[in-house]
């Protein structure tokens, strides 16, 4: 097959950005601003990442859905972006950059052709953005416009926030994670046992089939790029399934 250029320029209207180079997110590596495009939505912010009401976990914050390419199938959950709005009349004045975190997937829409509404498509690498996110750098009446993005250089204000759920021989905890990189691997002692290691379900929900009701539980998390925190203690002995936690971040 032979090779594309590595980037193709075209106008906003006509079409999209194409790409055969592997995108940031994810690689994990941080290959510079890279040209995307932007939209916003007004649906629940947390949907397939898990995360539930996440704007109220998170306040002051930004968030985003992004496309196929970029979601890596739920392991780009929580990273961290700066976007940029660029050459387009409907950018904010000074082209102003925010910070969003994925915290949801834009599917692809296989029926509109990548230029006319089929902006997830892949192999497009696109943001659809909260509609607070899209306004703070762009005329909402815009719709779309071309955006830069690169990884974040810091980590979230928000803490380290479990939720517990599931039943006495199956936990399931959703790990909202401050670092600006995605969770890569999670583990959880209960005050009987050694560290276990748990496995991704879906999103940033995380498995273990281990019984441990009646143990004080903690967490050792590690994020794609290699980072670990260990908390202790961060569900006394008596949690409750439905029970969130927070402890301190990276």
């Amino acid at each position: 097959m032979p090779m594309m250029k590595a980037f193709r320029f075209v106008t906003l209207v006509t079409s999209l950005l194409l790409t055969c180079a592997a995108p940031a997110a994810a690689s994990g590596q941080d290959s510079g601003p890279r040209p995307a495009h932007g939209t916003f939505y007004t649906g629940d912010q947390g949907g397939a990442c898990g995360y539930g009401n996440w704007q109220a976990d998170h306040p002051g914050e930004l968030s985003t859905a992004v496309s196929k390419v970029l979601f890596n199938n739920g392991l780009s959950c929580g990273e961290r972006f700066t976007v940029r709005c660029v050459d387009s009349r409907w950018c904010l004045p000074g082209n102003p950059v925010i910070t969003v975190e994925v915290t949801n997937y834009c599917p692809p829409n296989p029926s509109l052709p990548n230029n006319d509404g089929g902006w997830c498509n892949p192999p497009l690498e696109h943001f659809d953005l909260s509609e607070k996110a899209f306004t703070t750098i762009a005329e909402r009446q815009a719709g779309i416009v071309p955006i830069t993005y690169v990884e974040a250089g810091t980590d979230g204000p928000s803490p380290l926030r479990f939720k517990i759920a599931g039943n006495p021989d199956f936990n399931l905890v959703l790990v909202d994670s401050n670092s600006r990189w995605s969770t890569n691997a999670v583990w959880i002692k209960g005050t009987g046992t050694d560290w276990l290691p748990m496995t991704r379900n879906w999103g940033m929900n995380w498995q273990s089939g281990r019984k441990l009701t009646g143990q004080a539980l903690s967490f050792k998390v590690t994020d794609t790029h290699g980072r670990t925190v260990i908390r202790n203690n961060v569900f006394p002995a008596d949690w409750k399934f439905g029970q969130t936690a927070t402890a301190a971040g990276f």
